[in-house]
């Protein structure tokens, strides 16, 4: 899978990654200090991301990176021999072309049970640009899909020093630098996107609806990533919606000054909440294929976590939950178990593979700091300093509903290790400013 020509053409194409990096650090770098980890968090994130390589190749001898790579490898070769197919294919459209048949034996064939399933050939869709742009090579492929991740992370870092100046470095080693996030957020998989999207969405979202400045191109990036997460994983989006809810709420309501005011507003934001959030779900409900009711996103849970138990394709390194038997109430029992482990295991008496020592380390040192910062700060002061924070509200509530989502799903950590990915930042970042503001309060 990786050639001489492909080592040879890595020095190149680093060069004009670094290079480019390096003229954007200096056009910033006066006005926005942060960006002296512009550079360092991306070599971090292609190392990270050669890691990854080296891990699938020699460690599992394959994965779906492949199998992902091989998609964009046909649908970039098609682009080339047929634009007008190639393209019916890029953008999934409703036409005759957009289908197996498009392909030949030239361009190759990509698995068919991935083409046929729209969520997962959304990466190979993605990826095949990228495999154009990087010579058709997997290593530079895969070295470019870091950076597009990386961009979705740096907006979500430069947004939280934004609202939180003077945290840069340590925000830097929670955002840019988390060992997880570098590692499973790089390669050529539906996390790398997922990620970058998610933390796009998160600095449109608020430069949309929070700040209203640059309102056309953070609307454009927001609705383009909201596109890409609802043809990936919906219920990441599902996740989304309660938490910018939330912040958009707060955020009004702390800008009223005066008390009475806002104890006589606050019940008709609550029922403006509760309408914007069935409105927004209808919405796009026919969007979200099975998430788009419960009943489907209970069958859809049902199934990923069959599927997960299979030894032979995940590995044996299962966590037990209660079966989901497909009602609202047993969902609800479960959730406090399945939103810790989405949040906090692997513990170290858990690992069942290499690849998940780094997270139950990172595991670790977060509930320790978490109780840490309950017993230092007090679980009251901890909810009155998170809910006089709208941007902290919609973090946790973000990471609630995802963790919740992700841990009732999964009953494998070799697989919660790289779906958890997204919320880490958020849980993260969350949990260090709480205790920063506890700080300087006092």
């Amino acid at each position: 899978m990786i050639s001489i020509e492909d080592l040879a053409l890595v020095p190149l194409y680093l060069f004009v990654i670094i290079g480019v990096a390096h003229l954007i650090k200096s056009n910033n770098i006066n006005k926005y200090p942060e960006y002296k980890y512009f550079v360092k968090g991306l070599w971090f994130k292609i190392i990270g991301v050669s890691a990854f390589i080296f891990i699938y190749l020699f460690y599992y001898g394959g994965g779906d990176t492949l199998a992902y790579f091989r998609g964009a490898k046909c649908l970039g070769n098609l682009l080339l021999q047929d634009f007008p197919k190639g393209l019916a294919i890029l953008f999934n459209t409703n036409s005759y072309d957009n289908s197996l048949r498009s392909f030949n034996y030239e361009t190759g064939f990509p698995h068919s049970h991935y083409f046929a399933n729209k969520n997962t050939f959304l990466v190979c869709r993605l990826s095949a640009p990228l495999y154009l742009l990087g010579s058709k090579s997997f290593l530079i492929t895969s070295f470019l899909t870091s950076v597009f991740s990386y961009i979705g992370i740096w907006k979500f870092y430069r947004l939280v020093n934004i609202l939180y100046p003077g945290h840069s470095k340590a925000l830097a080693y929670i955002i840019l630098f988390m060992p997880s996030l570098v590692f499973w957020g790089g390669g050529i998989m539906k996390d790398s996107y997922m990620l970058g999207a998610t933390c796009w969405v998160t600095y449109s979202f608020f430069y949309v609806f929070i700040a209203r400045k640059k309102v056309f191109w953070n609307g454009f990036f927001l609705v383009l990533n909201v596109v890409m997460i609802l043809n990936c994983k919906p219920y990441l989006l599902i996740s989304l919606i309660p938490g910018f809810l939330f912040w958009v709420n707060n955020s009004y309501l702390k800008n009223i000054k005066n008390t009475l005011i806002r104890v006589l507003i606050f019940p008709v934001l609550i029922l403006i909440f509760i309408g914007s959030g069935a409105l927004i779900f209808n919405s796009i409900s026919d969007s979200m294929g099975v998430y788009g009711s419960l009943d489907g996103a209970i069958k859809k849970a049902q199934i990923t976590q069959d599927d997960l138990l299979r030894e032979w394709h995940y590995g044996a390194n299962n966590y037990k939950l209660d079966r989901i038997d497909g009602s609202i109430s047993g969902l609800l029992s479960a959730a406090p178990l399945a939103t810790f482990t989405a949040l906090f295991r692997p513990l170290p008496w858990e690992i069942g593979s290499p690849t998940m020592v780094v997270s139950a380390i990172e595991n670790t040192i977060l509930i320790l700091f978490v109780l840490y910062s309950l017993i230092r700060i007090g679980p009251f002061n901890f909810l009155r300093i998170t809910f006089n924070d709208p941007f902290l509200v919609y973090c946790l509530v973000f990471s609630l509903f995802f963790a919740f989502g992700v841990g009732i799903a999964g009953t494998n950590f070799g697989a919660l290790v790289r779906y958890k990915i997204p919320l880490m930042p958020f849980f993260f970042s969350f949990i260090y400013l709480v205790r920063k503001k506890s700080v300087f309060e006092k």
